[in-house]
């Protein structure tokens, strides 16, 4: 697919990985619009891209909400009469084993953070590529959606919501993949390791931190730009689809 001219919509493009790749996709001629819940973020970026209002839109959305994304899905197609990629890249992260022990005291993995994280990472990748999906074959489109999974989709230690949320898309992307085939819509993942973003350095002490880096065999964490060559590569190869691209940079959990 040539991005030139596309309507691209990222979730969670205010920040990392997502910022990153919108910034990309407008130098390459693409029209991007940003989900995000993070309005102050929003509010920068917009008056950073001020030159680019005729190409970028952004809506603050709550993506875990299913009437939210309903609602600013119908906004987002007055705008444009063809979406034509999706990236699923919002997610949150909050890391808790299931069982600890602690001066004697059991704790168990709170409720709380098992809910957030599955209705982020889970269900809000479901009510937003269901709306878009719907829009995609009424308007027969040959679009993409990419689902941006993890390594520690194989499991990780202390990570029992997150794990199990991308493990969940990974399982979409071959479902939907299979499902969509005879609307000319490809779906496809892509999986990094621990790449040089806030979200592990805010949920991840240094030792941990450092601890993981050295078990990259290539002794780094990922840049975002590295990871940003992988969703334009998914993009623009129409060919890669029903797979999950991992850039890992070797690392086995």
């Amino acid at each position: 697919m040539q991005i030139k001219n596309k309507s691209i919509l990222i979730t969670g493009g205010a920040n990392g990985i997502g910022f990153l790749l919108l910034k990309k996709l407008i130098e390459k001629g693409a029209n991007v619009i940003v989900l995000d819940n993070d309005k102050n973020k929003l509010k920068q970026i917009n008056k950073k891209f001020k030159d680019y209002k005729n190409k970028l839109y952004f809506f603050d959305c709550d993506i875990s909400n299913n009437a939210s994304v309903a609602l600013v899905i119908k906004k987002v197609f007055k705008l444009f009469k063809n979406i034509d990629v999706l990236v699923n890249n919002a997610a949150v992260l909050q890391d808790s084993l299931l069982i600890s022990i602690f001066k004697g005291k059991i704790k168990k993995l709170p409720l709380d953070n098992w809910h957030k994280v599955i209705n982020t990472n889970l269900n809000g990748t479901f009510y937003i590529t269901r709306e878009i999906v719907e829009k995609m074959v009424i308007n027969r489109t040959n679009g993409l959606i990419i689902n941006v999974s993890s390594i520690s989709s194989y499991g990780n230690s202390g990570q029992s919501a997150y794990a199990a949320s991308k493990a969940a898309l990974n399982s979409l992307t071959v479902t939907w993949s299979q499902e969509l085939q005879n609307f000319d819509i490809r779906v496809a993942g892509l999986s990094p390791g621990i790449t040089d973003t806030d979200m592990p350095k805010n949920s991840l002490s240094n030792t941990l931190l450092e601890n993981w880096r050295q078990k990259i065999p290539l002794k780094r964490f990922a840049k975002i730009s590295e990871i940003m060559k992988g969703l334009i590569f998914i993009i623009e190869n129409d060919y890669f689809n029903g797979r999950i691209l991992e850039i890992d940079g070797g690392l086995r959990i």
